[in-house]
């Protein structure tokens, strides 16, 4: 007979400031051994029934509380977070907030040290766990100059390095490159073979399924809604949450989509010669040669550190580089600061914490504009119709802070669009958020083409490639090992190879049924699937 490791009983939070609870009457008990995955919206509720398993709610978020979680036996509520930590391990979704020591080493090191283990034990536990997560090259390097998708890689190994037998996991796929997901996948079975308990948060619930589960948790507005033994009743979720495009697929005979190279406009915006960048002695990008032409959109893919990051902030000027050099609308980056191509060029970053400040959401959108010179009046204009179309008007009053990831990052983009600027860069955009809200601001994004006039992604989602761009930039190792058509660069297995890209299954559907000639948005699956 299992045992109940987690028991919520009538559990209601709402976060401070807030009129909303962001949890409602939650009640749920949770087997030893047991593998669940929380799907949702975002802002339904996901990350805060992590955080109220784990104690930080109510021990360390303020708010109203009523209700009981007990892990263990132990009652969460008044509980010390160190003995919580000894029960419970936890992958953030922002895991910016989680990593607190400068060297890679030393912060997978760090939970072992605090549980006063021998020395030995430490190291080998360090070892151990950046083995699994394939980052024992990364541990002698400096966490601030890590890419988005290592710094996720160090933040499972210091989980994995405190060994608890209770893990959560708030979206730990979003980062990831094809390698990291595979191994992460490997790491989650060995779990479930050794009896651990597991909760997963997840909107690209296709990896995590693919583990096998045992109930899949659907929330919405804070309440259960819903729970599911097996994939097959997602399929009445294909419209907000991401569901694998296999669940579709038995209804299809054959794909026949119309696919068009879209010529590109003549103007050059922008234009890499020869370019390289290091980092002190670090290579992150080799003689990259690249054109980019006004009206193009551009999906930039690639293994975590491939330089994707490196090669956008080069484009905005924060860096220069180390050979070669970077033309924007004909003018040398290296002859310019950031704030003289600001209004050229907008860099949504992967991680909201770098960008957000303001006491408000609306100080926030503010102040883009504002600092370039936009009239008081226009600025109000921008940041009502942009605040609409991301999804986020509810928020204007409240501080940015005080939101979910998939909030935050919704914030983010506004911030910039705000700007208008002819080229809109937006690293790893889908992270943390569902299939309806970034298709409703990605919708959004394309249809200011008239004023926004080139679109790069950066992102490890083909299917967001495969979605909103035309073509498609495969980096590796600093190097470009691809450059076409989205529908023809996709549908290559050996460019995916190369670029250590995950093989969604919308991707492995199309070439299985069209021989691997070209590939088919989501929306249009559904539909000829319907």
């Amino acid at each position: 007979m299992c045992l109940v490791v987690i028991e919520i009983k009538n559990l209601t939070f709402t976060y401070f400031g807030k009129d909303k609870p962001a949890l409602k009457d939650i009640n749920l008990t949770v087997k030893e051994g047991e593998f669940l995955l929380l799907v949702g919206r975002s802002g339904s509720g996901k990350s805060t029934l992590i955080r109220a398993i784990n104690g930080l709610i109510p021990n360390r978020y303020q708010g109203h509380y009523s209700g009981e979680v007990k892990v263990k036996g132990i009652t969460v509520k008044g509980a010390s977070l160190t003995s919580l930590s000894k029960i419970v391990g936890t992958v953030m979704q922002e895991v910016g907030k989680q990593l607190v020591l400068p060297i890679v080493e030393d912060e997978v090191a760090f939970g072992p040290c605090n549980l006063c283990l021998p020395i030995e034990e430490v190291r080998k536990r360090v070892y151990e766990a950046l083995r699994h997560v394939d980052a024992l090259h990364l541990k002698d390097r400096d966490i601030n100059e890590l890419s988005g998708g290592e710094k996720q890689r160090v933040a499972i190994a210091g989980i994995l390095a405190l060994d608890p037998p209770i893990i959560l996991m708030d979206e730990p796929m979003a980062n990831l490159d094809s390698n990291g997901v595979r191994l992460i996948q490997n790491y989650l079975g060995r779990m479930r073979e050794q009896g651990r308990t597991i909760i997963i948060a997840e909107h690209r619930t296709e990896e995590i399924l693919d583990v096998g589960v045992d109930r899949i948790i659907v929330l919405e507005d804070g309440e259960i809604v819903e729970e599911l033994h097996d994939e097959e009743g997602l399929r009445s979720y294909a419209d907000v949450i991401k569901v694998p495009a296999r669940l579709f697929t038995d209804r299809c005979n054959s794909l026949r989509p119309v696919v068009e190279d879209k010529k590109p406009e003549e103007t050059i915006a922008i234009k890499f010669e020869n370019v390289s960048y290091s980092y002190d002695s670090r290579p992150a990008l080799r003689d990259v040669n690249l054109e980019i032409r006004e009206g193009e959109r551009i999906a930039l893919l690639g293994n975590n550190g491939a330089g994707k990051s490196t090669l956008a902030k080069l484009i905005l000027g924060i860096l220069k580089p180390t050979k070669g050099r970077v033309l924007v609308y004909g003018m040398d980056t290296r002859e310019k600061e950031v704030y003289e191509l600001a209004p050229l060029v907008g860099l949504v970053s992967q991680d909201p914490f770098n960008m957000l400040f303001a006491k408000t959401v609306k100080e926030e959108l503010a102040y883009g504009p504002r600092n370039i010179g936009v009239p008081p009046g226009e600025i109000d204009v921008r940041i009502r119709e942009t605040a609409r179309k991301c999804g986020i008007t509810h928020l204007l009053t409240y501080s940015p802070f005080a939101t979910s990831h998939g909030e935050k990052k919704r914030i983010c983009v506004a911030s910039i669009l705000t700007m208008l600027p002819k080229i809109l860069i937006l690293d790893e955009p889908t992270a943390g958020q569902d299939y309806a809200s970034y298709t409703s601001f990605m919708d959004f994004i394309l249809s200011l083409e008239d004023r926004v006039r080139t679109l790069i992604l950066i992102t490890h989602d083909t299917d967001l490639a495969i979605e909103y761009t035309d073509r498609t930039i495969i980096l590796s190792e600093g190097r470009v090992v691809a450059d076409g058509p989205t529908h023809k660069v996709l549908a290559r297995r050996d460019y995916l190879e190369a670029g250590k890209i995950r093989e969604t299954s919308l991707v492995r559907v199309c070439r299985e049924l069209t021989g691997g000639e070209y590939v088919i948005r989501f929306r249009d699956l559904i539909k000829l699937c319907s």
